[in-house]
Parts: C-alpha cells; structure tokens; sequence
C-alpha cells in the first residue's frame, strides 16, 4: 500500500473524579478513540483491509481491547528508577 502521509490521534473519556476517588467514580478510561488519517493513492477497499489486519495482529491494539496487567517503567537521566 502507498502512503502519502499518516497521521493517529489517540483521545480518552473519563470521570476526572476518579482521580481523586470522589463519589465512587471509576479511574478508568471509559472509552479510547483511536483515529487515523491517511492520504494514498490506493483504493479505500485496501486501506480498510489493512486497518482491520492491523488491529487483529497489533499489540498496541489488543492490549487496550482486554483487560490486562499493566507495567510501568520509569527512567530518569538515563536510570532505571523503581516505582
């Protein structure tokens, strides 16, 4: 597939309450909205395919989609630094 240019914003919804655990409300992202921007000179039929193989193999794709545990790696002036 030709690409003449791609861009991908990510957004997320949330309850800012959350945050500061007011109310009950829930930290979690309500939902992700993922949106690519492409300009090439293919027929949309294959961008469409593309993107759908994309988001069945892609590891960034399918760890949102599913609850999972989550790893968090600091590093601060080149150093490892323990949570």
């Amino acid at each position: 597939m030709s690409i003449d240019s791609l861009e991908t914003t990510v957004t997320g919804s949330w309850d800012r309450r959350g945050l500061f655990d007011i109310e009950g409300a829930s930290p979690h992202f309500r939902s992700i909205t993922v949106e690519t921007r492409i300009s090439t000179r293919d027929a949309i039929e294959r961008v469409v395919e593309v993107a759908r193989q994309t988001h069945r193999r892609c590891p960034v794709h399918a760890t949102p989609s599913r609850a999972t545990e989550m790893i968090f790696k600091l590093v601060v002036n080149g150093q490892n630094v323990p949570l």
